[in-house]
């Protein structure tokens, strides 16, 4: 799931501190659970001292981010003034279970640095969907994203959403286990029980 890639990330999401926090709201449809790999992160000006954090959070209902991390992941090399795509990679295996919210979230534990942000938003695409999120206060826009200026004490609506890919693969449904009878008729025959290796899917 994603909006990757950009075509015109003009527009600044500053994270300046750990006061500054970016989430994203996005539900997993019925079916098959899917295997977290990657998430890529358009920053800027992601400088040697700066340290971000990029998690998933679980949801408890409501607008914003439940304070539960799922999922953690190893910061990227930084590569100082400019616009970079930045892949962070997690520090241990997750799964999204099927029919489930979950939260991209984003902030620093140290410096600063921006995500960049299409302008007009290209809504995110693939097997997950955006939740639906609060109005933008004054706007009437429905929000894309929920952002703090307090540490995640209280969010906002914002009416952009950053630009992100998260990268999954897909884990179909075990198979039927086979009756002890099939079982000694495959041996017979030479032939061993084989794993189902899934079909990836990115985004």
């Amino acid at each position: 799931m994603g909006n990757l890639p950009q075509t015109n990330d003009n527009i600044p999401s500053g994270i300046s501190s750990s006061n500054m926090v970016v989430a994203i709201p996005f539900d997993l449809p019925a079916g098959d659970n899917y295997s977290l790999g990657n998430v890529i992160l358009p920053l800027g000006d992601y400088e040697t001292g700066d340290i971000p954090l990029v998690q998933i959070r679980n949801d408890v209902g409501g607008s914003n981010p439940g304070s539960t991390v799922l999922a953690n992941f190893t910061n990227p090399t930084p590569q100082g003034a400019g616009n970079f795509n930045y892949t962070f990679t997690p520090t241990s295996p997750f799964t999204f279970a099927a029919s489930t919210k979950y939260w991209l979230y984003v902030t620093t534990t140290n410096g600063a640095f921006s995500w960049r942000v299409n302008e007009p938003s290209i809504t995110p695409t693939g097997i997950a969907t955006l939740s639906p999120m609060p109005v933008v206060s004054g706007t009437g826009e429905t929000g894309l994203q929920r952002f703090s200026t307090n540490g995640g004490s209280t969010f906002t609506s914002g009416s952009m959403a950053p630009n992100f890919q998260i990268n999954t693969a897909d884990i179909p449904p075990s198979v039927a286990t086979p009756e002890p009878g099939a079982i000694a008729a495959l041996s017979l025959f030479g032939l061993g029980l084989l794993g189902v290796k899934g079909r990836r899917n990115e985004g």
